[in-house]
């Protein structure tokens, strides 16, 4: 079984050029840009994961950006492993590590202003997601907000038809898709 690790790139520099030279095996870019992008990876985001296999040789990357500037929400804005170690399960591993950093930089952001893991806030009359016990799960429910607007119409029926794009936009060189992390 082969020794993998992954690392932020600006924690260990010293295979910054190896994965621009990576990345751009798949994706042809200045090398001065791709760089330039790398030497930009941070805790706070963007940040770039290497996969590293046996502590030598880089061989898969990982981008996390923020959607929007301060927000929590991060993007994957490009992923490889590199072609001769594709299906090995290696994707799968950097992107489930890319995750746990997602999750760790996020937590470790908050705890460093003093915020701790709680349940979660019941507002503006919205159901909260809290576990609840059996007990409380068969008690009545009071004084429940069923619609925050009563006065609101009805939304709009459903399409009777599903909507296809036109032929020329099906196809695309992007994967777009989204995941919500727990």
């Amino acid at each position: 079984m082969e020794f993998l690790q992954v690392y932020p790139i600006h924690k260990c520099k010293q295979f910054i050029v190896e994965c621009c030279d990576l990345i751009n095996s798949e994706w042809p870019r200045s090398k001065a840009a791709r760089l330039q992008s790398l030497y930009m990876s941070c805790d706070k985001f963007p940040t770039s994961l290497v996969l590293i296999l046996a502590e030598q040789q880089v061989v898969g990357h990982v981008k996390l950006t923020e959607i929007k500037l301060g927000g929590d929400e991060l993007m994957i804005e490009s992923m490889i492993i590199h072609r001769e170690h594709r299906g090995k399960g290696w994707g799968k591993l950097l992107m489930e590590e890319a995750e746990d950093y997602a999750q760790r930089g996020q937590e470790g952001f908050y705890s460093k202003l003093g915020y701790e893991i709680c349940q979660p806030v019941m507002y503006f009359g919205f159901c909260d997601s809290t576990p609840k016990s059996e007990e409380e799960e068969q008690q009545p429910k009071k004084n429940v907000i069923t619609n925050a607007c009563p006065n609101a119409p009805p939304p709009p029926p459903l399409p009777k038809k599903k909507y296809r794009l036109p032929k020329k936009y099906r196809k695309t060189a992007k994967t777009y898709m989204s995941k919500t992390l727990k």
